[in-house]
């Protein structure tokens, strides 16, 4: 989203993207048609939550506080739906999303990451993603991104040049038989994933199941010597992390590494902060 896109969206002042319309009003029981230019993205006059989210922006400090404030002004409206991108349908409001980030955080603390530590999230936009990406942030961690269609070279270089501490999130099965059959043929360990830091990777989290059994995925980390775990099983396990065990966190913290495509050379690695995400740093 650029700077324009913003405008827009939040009803900035001498937004250029205006969309001159003619504006009506209503003077007793006539309709009175006038000229004034109206943004038709500016809900900030009628739709409180866009007025929150406007003025949120100076306040925030990291990028999973957004659901937490949200939660407390409009726990009943919608903030996720995906009804295609994951395993199940998922439907959230604001408080029930925030649970869910939280929930997620301690998904990650459990599997040992701690403030300013590295997962990589090798997988495709949806619900998940954003839940497991804002609950690596929320356990001050920081997420290293790219999408699972990658070929997996370059999904090797991406979990060893960010430093991943020893987690890694995937797609789902199938791209974590495609890196334990493409390390098999180049004869690296496991599923191939390492770096000098942390050694081999120790725990798969699949953000998806993909049809498969539980049973087949535990035979799946068998086979491949490493610890397969099911980020929603997880999830209906853990408790929310708990409001004192959450890191303090501002926006001048890393939030993630967005990787590019290695198509001219290595992958490079563009680091975010929360300030980046929320709004100018303060």
């Amino acid at each position: 989203m650029n700077e324009s896109d913003e405008n827009v969206l939040f009803g900035e002042e001498n937004s250029t993207s205006q969309t001159p319309i003619r504006h009506k009003s209503r003077t007793g029981n006539l309709l009175q048609s006038t000229n004034v230019e109206v943004n038709p993205l500016d809900h900030s006059s009628t739709n409180p939550l866009v007025n929150k989210l406007h003025t949120m922006r100076m306040t925030l400090s990291s990028c999973p506080q957004i659901w937490s404030e949200l939660a407390k002004h409009y726990p009943k409206g919608r903030a996720l739906l995906d009804e295609h991108m994951c395993d199940e349908k998922i439907d959230l409001n604001f408080e029930q999303a925030n649970q869910a980030v939280k929930k997620s955080a301690a998904v990650f603390k459990s599997l040992g990451v701690s403030k300013g530590e590295h997962v990589a999230i090798l997988g495709e936009n949806s619900a998940k993603w954003l839940l497991i990406d804002h609950g690596i942030q929320l356990a001050g961690g920081i997420s290293a991104v790219r999408g699972a269609d990658a070929p997996a070279d370059e999904l090797r270089y991406i979990y060893d040049h960010s430093d991943s501490a020893g987690v890694v999130v995937l797609q789902g099965p199938k791209l974590l038989k495609r890196l334990a059959t493409d390390a098999q043929k180049k004869g690296l360990n496991g599923i191939g994933l390492r770096n000098d830091s942390y050694g081999d990777v120790k725990t798969v989290l699949l953000m998806h199941k993909e049809k498969k059994t539980a049973e087949e995925i535990a035979s799946m980390g068998e086979e491949y010597g490493v610890q397969v775990k099911l980020f929603q099983d997880m999830m209906d396990t853990i408790d929310p992390i708990p409001d004192v065990d959450i890191p303090k966190l501002t926006r001048d913290d890393l939030a993630t590494i967005v990787y590019t495509s290695g198509t001219t050379g290595n992958p490079k690695g563009v680091m975010l902060s929360h300030g980046k995400f929320v709004g100018l740093s303060l």
